[in-house]
């Protein structure tokens, strides 16, 4: 193993200290936390065979000595995330550096390469000659010096060659990754994503809820009690995909989130009713939630999308949706809302903005530069029993 030395060492922890404060991985906790126990794995001298699935899940992400690391791939997970993030901060005008970290496909120990002027040394040696070997002339060892130099050539060439390649199909498959082009406003920020859901009114019986109601019972109301099915399907589907992605997130109930909170960061907004932020934050969007549970389209007065048939428990036979993604003028800050007029048009909501071959559906009449812009879909979808179908896109407007 080639010898690190001490300033070597300090140089390779500035340089991991850079990358953990870059705009790459300071929005996620766990590639800093991976990165970093990696790196440190190395500099310290521990055998990189022994750094395991196992270690990294129990040293790193708290897990359990016996955790299952079948069914639990948190670890495969982050490092994936962390080689892509590592690609973009070396894609990123970041190739002058005298020292590469990178986390090589199929092993989970950090590979610090060095400028050939700043390369570890390799430990001292001594060398003998056995008897009857023919002493080398100066000429000779020069040969040898070219010979080797000649390699680290090519090694140093076919290094560039490959993380030239793999910045390219790293940044080839982030133009063709439809759910990373209309997320990457909330996966690139720096800060948690905070998702902000509903908190419907519901009420219950002042008595005992196990026998009948009476004629003098009331109903007590239960302000920050539940959320809605459909609301809670969309949770799912959203917390997933940031999951998956790497991003950190964090949950608050519309009835208690403060101002400042929503204008800090990034914000997800789900359902409208029970949710005061939705209407108030959407502005002056074109498309926007009426009074009367109707979704308007501010450009033309005479459009309007609601149910006409709705019964009094909200059951309902289709519902409509509004799905939007834009930059709060207050904060500067990306939001994006998903919500229906009743629990089925939300759940339909959030399948469809986490869902690739929906939105690569939705998306092909939209503008070139649309993953730059802001915009806007009114969505339709008929209900079987208490299932939505696959929403369709009934209206679109991008700015």
């Amino acid at each position: 193993m080639n010898h690190i030395t001490e300033k070597q060492r300090l140089a390779a922890l500035e340089m991991l200290a850079n990358i953990l404060g870059s705009e790459f991985f300071r929005g996620s906790q766990r590639c800093c936390h991976l990165l970093e126990y990696s790196v440190r794995y190395v500099l310290d001298g521990k055998p990189l065979d022994e750094l395991k699935e196992r270690i990294l899940g129990v040293e790193v992400f708290h897990k359990p000595c016996n955790y299952d690391t079948a069914q639990d791939n948190i670890v495969r997970v982050t490092a994936n995330e962390v080689r892509k993030r590592l690609a973009q901060y070396y894609g990123d005008a970041h190739h002058t550096d005298n020292l590469t970290i990178q986390l090589p496909s199929g092993s989970y120990a950090a590979n610090l390469l060095w400028s050939e002027e700043d390369s570890p040394t390799p430990a001292p040696s001594v060398t003998t000659t056995e008897p009857g070997t023919p002493d080398l002339g100066n000429s000779d060892l020069e040969e040898v010096h070219r010979s080797r130099r000649g390699w680290k050539i090519t090694a140093v060439c076919a290094l560039a060659l490959a993380v030239l390649s793999a910045v390219i199909i790293y940044r080839y498959v982030r133009a063709t990754d439809v759910i990373y082009g209309v997320w990457s406003p909330i996966l690139e920020n720096p800060r948690a994503a905070v998702i902000c859901i509903s908190q419907p009114l519901a009420y219950r019986p002042n008595s005992n809820m196990d026998v009948p109601l009476g004629p003098k019972d009331s109903m007590v109301p239960m302000s920050d009690s539940f959320v809605g099915t459909g609301d809670a399907f969309a949770l799912a589907d959203i917390a997933k995909l940031l999951s998956t992605r790497g991003k950190e997130w964090q949950l608050l109930p519309g009835n208690s989130t403060p101002s400042q909170t929503l204008l800090a960061g990034p914000i997800i907004l789900i359902g409208v009713h029970a949710n005061k932020w939705t209407r108030d934050i959407m502005g002056n969007s074109r498309f926007f939630f009426g009074i009367d549970n109707a979704i308007y389209d501010r450009s033309n007065p005479n459009v309007k999308w609601s149910l006409e048939h709705l019964a009094a428990d909200w059951k309902t036979g289709e519902d409509y949706a509004l799905v939007s993604r834009f930059t709060n003028p207050g904060s500067g800050q990306p939001v994006i809302v998903i919500a229906g007029l009743t629990n089925f048009g939300t759940q339909a909501a959030g399948e469809f903005f986490t869902d690739q071959s929906l939105l690569s559906e939705a998306l092909q009449q939209a503008p070139k530069d649309w993953r730059h812009k802001n915009f806007q879909f009114v969505l339709h979808t008929k209900i079987i029993g208490n299932t939505p179908e696959r929403p369709t896109v009934i209206a679109a407007y991008y700015w």
